[in-house]
């Protein structure tokens, strides 16, 4: 069913590398081309097994979104809400996805850019989410909120947090905002410690546009996509995140249970030792 596949490892992982060349060999066993590299993944991979974490899921799935190419993850530590395939069961699993026995799933992604004065400053994608703050200082921040053109409120907090499914599971979870089961076409916004008791999350339409405009006396804040990358965003200028207009496809193992890894990572139903 597969017949090139992209490898990517950890970068300066050495038990990441080895792991991803013993898979390489294993697929190579079976006539199965492998490919490595960003030039020739995108051109020549029909899947792609990230052999890491989640965090290397978030990178792989922002650089190949646009390539319509399926996504397995290995996980070399805990079980993990992306990477679900632990590596003492990866050449099981790789044989039954091999042979067409997986469970696929299409997650959405954020756009996300950086404004003024309408012009497009820094444009880019996240899977889990966009969050705007101050990088360097304990303190507040002031910004409107915008959804669809219309004004929603002013806001003194820590910062915002827009998130997809996906994401609700990482930062925003944290910061109190709800799960979203990844079947669901909403955007989340959580803010970070709101200068007010009465502010809650809010869910809205996937389909939503979001604005967010930094307020004059608000210096030093940065967009931070999935924790891996910052932008800064000066004052006066506007964020303007929305769904992106491609999906990224997870492959999972055909047992794949949603809610079971989420009562194991969250340890619903545990009783206290």
């Amino acid at each position: 069913m597969f017949n090139t596949i992209g490898i990517i490892s950890k970068p300066n992982d050495p038990v990441s590398k080895g792991t991803a060349d013993e898979l390489c060999a294993f697929l190579e066993e079976r006539g199965v081309g492998v490919v490595e590299g960003r030039e020739l993944i995108s051109e020549q991979a029909d899947l792609i097994i990230v052999v890491g974490g989640d965090g290397s899921i978030l990178n792989t799935a922002r650089t190949f979104v646009d390539n319509n190419i399926p996504i397995l993850g290995i996980n070399l530590g805990r079980l993990g809400f992306l990477a679900d395939v632990s590596a003492g069961k990866m050449f099981d699993i790789v044989s039954q996805v091999l042979e067409g026995e997986f469970t696929k799933e299409e997650r959405c992604l954020l756009s996300c850019q950086i404004e003024q004065d309408g012009q497009v400053v820094h444009q880019s994608v996240a899977l889990n989410d966009a969050v705007i703050n101050r990088q360097d200082a304990l303190k507040m921040i002031e910004f409107d909120v915008y959804i669809d053109g219309k004004f929603v409120n002013n806001q003194r907090a820590d910062g915002l947090i827009i998130t997809t499914p996906t994401g609700s599971t990482a930062y925003a979870l944290s910061s109190g905002g709800p799960i979203m089961h990844p079947g669901v076409n909403a955007i989340g916004l959580v803010s970070i410690c709101p200068h007010t008791m009465s502010h809650r999350p809010l869910l809205v339409p996937g389909g939503s546009e979001v604005v967010v405009r930094i307020k004059e006396s608000s210096e030093g804040v940065s967009v931070h996509i999935d924790g891996q990358e910052s932008f800064p965003i000066l004052p006066g200028q506007e964020v303007r995140v929305r769904q992106h207009g491609g999906f990224i496809h997870l492959l999972h193992p055909k047992n794949y249970d949603y809610f079971e890894i989420i009562r194991s990572k969250l340890h619903w139903g545990s009783k206290l030792s």
